[in-house]
């Protein structure tokens, strides 16, 4: 795989060295036959813009307290949220005009092609000054993320990925590198998990991979940094059955497929993304896909799910 990286460190992409192989551009389709598009890489500069200025805006008013506002769903919101949206409308406006942004802060789209973001994932780690939020940007092309960015600001870490060329993480020193594939052989379970709900899930899902408690370590972790440790090899498991949207996954869900990792629904299918606004189903997280994972999933279990607490956060 043939990984660019600009004298500043950065891993980047010009237009034509979107996943290539030889100089050539290398076509694949997803399982289910839908084309990928090669050149994204211009999308991807643009979104990993706009994820590190929203970054440093988060940054200016983390330094210092302030309002927190409640939306209708129970969860909250901050100037932080608000500013970090209008920066990341303002950077994707300019860079890509012919791209919709549907935003957890609001934005209305049509078409198949769109920016999915989430400005503050996290807010109640946010707020709770625990550091572990993040940024995250993803393309949606055809109901499948192609490009996608978690940006963490406390951390000054940066994980990228486009679909098919791979996915790479840059530290804050400014130094990059591409993510090898995680392998699980076996042997003692790494689950992460959200640090505020779904601890009742957790425990199902430890009974349910018959393994004693000694077997399982378990981590608990906010926002989408969970899939920036699955897909660095820190973690091998993330089930998550409280309820969650387009924003809150598909940055990480492309992210963790470059890496060989899957987010699988009942019956080991892949999160598929029917709507800009849609209501994930359960679904679990796996570094290493290639491993025989037995099906956690139940078909029925979004019952459960929406009993879950922590609506839109992961």
């Amino acid at each position: 795989m043939d990984f660019r990286v600009n004298a500043q460190g950065k891993c980047g992409y010009g237009k034509a060295a979107v996943a290539l192989r030889g100089g050539q551009c290398d076509d694949r389709r997803f399982p289910d036959g839908a084309i990928v598009v090669r050149d994204y890489g211009d999308y991807l500069d643009a979104g990993r813009k706009a994820a590190e200025q929203a970054g440093r805006v988060i940054l200016q008013h983390y330094e210092r307290a302030g309002p927190v506002d409640w939306k209708g769903d129970g969860s909250p919101v901050t100037p932080a949220d608000r500013g970090a949206h209008e920066a990341i409308m303002a950077v994707l406006g300019e860079t890509t005009p012919e791209i919709p942004v549907a935003s957890e802060e609001g934005g209305a789209i049509e078409g198949a092609r769109y920016w999915s973001v989430d400005p503050l994932d996290g807010t109640k780690e946010y707020v709770a000054r625990t550091g572990a939020f993040a940024v995250n940007i993803a393309l949606i092309d055809a109901g499948r993320a192609v490009v996608g960015i978690v940006h963490v600001p406390v951390a000054g870490e940066t994980y990228c990925a486009i679909k098919g060329a791979g996915a790479w993480k840059s530290e804050a020193e400014g130094s990059s590198r591409p993510l090898a594939p995680p392998v699980y052989a076996g042997g003692r379970i790494r689950l992460v998990g959200s640090a505020r709900h779904g601890l009742t899930a957790l425990t199902r899902v430890c009974k349910r991979l018959a393994c004693g408690e000694g077997d399982i370590e378990r981590m608990a972790l906010g926002s989408a940094w969970k899939f920036g440790w699955l897909a660095e090899g820190r973690a091998d498991l993330y089930p998550r059955f409280g309820p969650t949207h387009t924003w809150d996954t598909a940055a990480g869900q492309c992210l963790l497929e470059e890496v060989g990792g899957a987010v699988w629904v009942a019956g080991r299918k892949p999160l598929v993304y029917h709507h800009p606004r849609q209501r994930n189903p359960s679904f679990l997280a796996v570094a290493d896909a290639r491993y025989p994972w037995p099906d956690l999933l139940e078909e029925g279990e979004e019952a459960a799910a929406a009993r879950e607490p922590g609506e839109g956060s992961i």
